[in-house]
């Protein structure tokens, strides 16, 4: 079971990776391209921060809380994979650690998380949220992880 999930570990990673070097290859910032579901984009944003640029000029703390952080995901999947059972908690863990160390690691050696799926709506605040795989992983993960027993 562990190679499972640590198969799916790393085909989510790169999975998430791999869009976001092809999205810094191929587009320039604030660039955006129409796909073919009505209203999400694709567009090139650097996130300097956290959610929304929170503490984007304060590069140092950002890196330090994301490299804790993620530290402490990894000491969490350690102590929580070498138990019997916890399936769904397993799953969920697999999703949100994934995100996490996409997310860590961009921001520990690009300096900035590079997002790329908008959505384009007459809300501007809405049209201004741009985000990746990471972070729906990480949603996506804290839920399962979440309602798991």
């Amino acid at each position: 079971m562990l190679t499972v999930m640590g198969g799916l570990f790393l085909v989510l990673v790169c999975l998430d990776m791999g869009i976001k070097q092809y999205i810094e290859n191929t587009f320039k910032e604030k660039e955006e391209r129409e796909t073919i579901i009505d209203k999400v984009v694709l567009r090139k944003v650097y996130n300097r921060g956290f959610l929304l640029d929170t503490l984007q000029d304060h590069p140092g703390i950002v890196k330090g809380a994301s490299a804790g952080v993620g530290a402490g995901v990894i000491l969490y999947d350690l102590w929580l994979f070498i138990r019997k059972g916890r399936l769904f908690k397993k799953l969920g863990m697999v999703f949100l650690s994934a995100g996490a160390f996409s997310n860590v690691y961009d921001r520990l050696v690009r300096g900035k998380v590079i997002d790329y799926i908008g959505v384009q709506s007459k809300n501007k605040f809405l049209s201004r949220i741009t985000a990746n795989l990471a972070d729906a992983y990480v949603m996506l993960g804290a839920i399962l992880a979440g309602i798991a027993k």
